[in-house]
């Protein structure tokens, strides 16, 4: 009978427990895997810390482990973590960026350098440590030497030193060097950046200055370039009303937050993971008060589909703040993304009674849209519109936004005028110009002009297989179907997943002989979830073959008007 000692090979362990040592690490690994793939960072953390101590590559978990904790909200144990993963041997940057806002915040000035350290950062990473060093420098050597640490980081180009200029400026401004403030900022306003942080510090010190025209045109053309902002609106109306305007001078954690707050909300625009959060949380760690911080993060929650974190998140900006009206607006759009449509309008409805924001005005309009009920949402727009008019306003987003919702009613003439007002106020703008020219495609009139429009639409978004669709449906309508075929399969290449695209090609294969391939897209198109109407009409064309009738294009944006805070 063979005995433990006689198996020789065999480890002795594995016929004690019945698992090697490292099975639990293994364990722990793969449910921490499985968790970070399925936007559990939470546990992802959890399992990636247990499994750090047997686990054979010791720092990579660790470094795993940091990222989810701060991924999950969790700064505390994040720091615990980097700690850990330092004592391991970790370079990791996110691992020496944690520990460097830890010294930060505990006045620890020797660790913090030594963590902050440039020259051991990628370029982005190395745009946050220089920002906070030189928060670092301001709290320790004053505003001169901190002036002329980002001097020494400085490319020359205002587009590339965007991030360290607009931290220049927050540092002179924060001394009292106005002056200096001023024309570190009007250098960025005239290389064409915009960030909404930098550009409110402008207006701010403009209109302190008695420069109140001066100032209000600037953050009437961020309104207009970019987008909206709750901090900029405010500042706006305190301007209209005549308010006494004071400049904030930013105490050293303060510009530390923002410090990490300016690149992430940059990268926030870039990317479409929720990488941006892990930054969010930092810079709230060292500014708990910096609530736009607060309102993107919870952006990036929700499009990461953490729809319930991101309520959680947004339900702690105060009435107080500036963007209360702006979270609760995007609560309501996190409960309509996991479908609790009804508590979404409340939400929002709710809000508007407490606080009648015009953004959130917006944002029940849009939601109104999202959900079909049209007349709902012009019935607001109108307002806003009539609102603005009054005040000698015009938002060519909130016309864009009330014709597709006419437009859906059947009133095509006051749909037509709102998006030709839209469109001369705004030329360039790839979604109205791809809407308007769609729209005159498919009723057959202005054919001309609105091929026109949509190639310039494909123009200025190449990469767009909505427009691509609008273009080749165009050559559709006007019989030429082998160019329709062309643009309609580049179409569906880059959106596969649409059902209208597909139904879109299937009507073009139809025409040029293609049958059996017909067939087979708008099978497709049914099983990618078209509309009622779209459904019925698909599958009389299955057995017969398309009428003479049009397809109604989709929405490519089915949240409508853009909303979320411009950074």
């Amino acid at each position: 009978m063979s005995t433990p000692e006689s198996l020789g090979v065999l480890d002795r362990n594995l016929i004690q427990s019945g698992r090697p040592d490292n099975a639990k690490a293994y364990s722990d690994f793969l449910i921490a895997r499985y968790a970070a793939m399925t936007n559990d960072p939470q546990i992802a953390a959890a399992h990636y810390a247990a499994a750090i101590d047997s686990a054979p590559e010791k720092s990579g978990i660790a470094d795993r482990a940091l990222f989810a904790a701060l991924l999950s909200g969790n700064y505390d144990e994040g720091v615990k973590l980097a700690r850990r993963a330092e004592g391991l041997g970790s370079d990791a940057a996110l691992v020496r960026l944690t520990l460097g806002v830890d010294a930060l915040r505990r006045g620890k000035d020797s660790a913090a350098q030594e963590m902050l350290d440039e020259t051991r950062f990628g370029p982005f990473n190395r745009v946050v440590a220089r920002g906070l060093s030189a928060w670092r420098v301001v709290d320790t050597k004053g505003s001169a030497a901190a002036v002329r640490y980002l001097n020494e980081g400085l490319t020359g180009d205002p587009r590339l030193d965007s991030a360290t200029l607009y931290m220049m400026g927050l540092v002179q401004l924060s001394a009292g060097q106005d002056d200096a403030a001023l024309s570190t900022f009007e250098t960025l306003w005239q290389s064409g950046a915009r960030l909404a942080v930098g550009v409110e510090a402008h207006a701010r010190l403009l209109a302190n200055r008695g420069q109140r025209a001066e100032a209000l045109g600037l953050l009437s053309a961020f309104r207009s370039e970019v987008g909206t902002n709750a901090s900029l609106d405010w500042l706006r109306a305190a301007i209209e009303a005549g308010d006494k305007i004071k400049v904030r001078r930013l105490k050293p954690s303060q510009g530390a937050a923002l410090a990490v707050y300016i690149p992430a909300a940059a990268l926030m625009t870039q990317t479409e993971d929720d990488v941006s959060a892990v930054y969010f949380v930092l810079a709230l760690a060292l500014d708990p008060d910096l609530h736009v911080a607060r309102s993107l993060w919870g952006q990036t929650l929700d499009n990461a589909g953490r729809h319930e974190e991101a309520i959680a998140v947004l339900a702690s900006v105060p009435e107080n703040s500036a963007f209360y009206a702006t979270s609760r607006g995007q609560i309501a759009w996190a409960l309509r993304h996991s479908g609790r449509n009804q508590a979404a309008l409340s939400v929002a409805a709710e809000a508007l009674k407490h606080q009648p924001d015009r953004a959130l005005k917006v944002q029940l309009a849009d939601l109104y849209r999202s959900l079909d009920r049209y007349g709902e949402a012009d019935t607001i727009l109108t307002q806003i519109i009539d609102e603005d008019a009054e005040a000698d306003r015009q938002d060519w987003r909130l016309l864009f936004a009330r014709g597709l919702a006419r437009e859906k009613m059947g009133r095509w003439p006051a749909a037509e005028m709102d998006m030709v007002e839209a469109l001369a106020l705004n030329p360039d703008d790839a979604a109205l110009l791809n809407s308007l020219g769609y729209s005159y495609v498919d009723r057959g009139k202005n054919l001309d002009a609105a091929i026109d429009m949509i190639r310039k639409a494909a123009k200025i978004e190449p990469e767009s297989g909505f427009i691509l669709d609008s273009l080749g449906w165009a050559h559709y309508r006007l019989g030429r179907y082998g160019m329709a075929v062309r643009y309609l399969e580049r179409a569906v290449e880059m959106e596969p997943g649409d059902a209208v695209l597909n139904d879109h090609l299937g009507d073009a294969y139809w025409q040029t002989g293609r049958k059996l391939e017909a067939r087979f897209q708008w099978q497709r198109s049914l099983r990618l979830n078209p509309s009622i109407a779209d459904r019925e009409r698909i599958e009389v064309k299955l057995v017969s073959g398309p009428g003479t009738s049009s397809v109604k294009h989709a929405e490519s944006d089915s949240n409508g008007l853009p909303i979320p805070q411009q950074p």
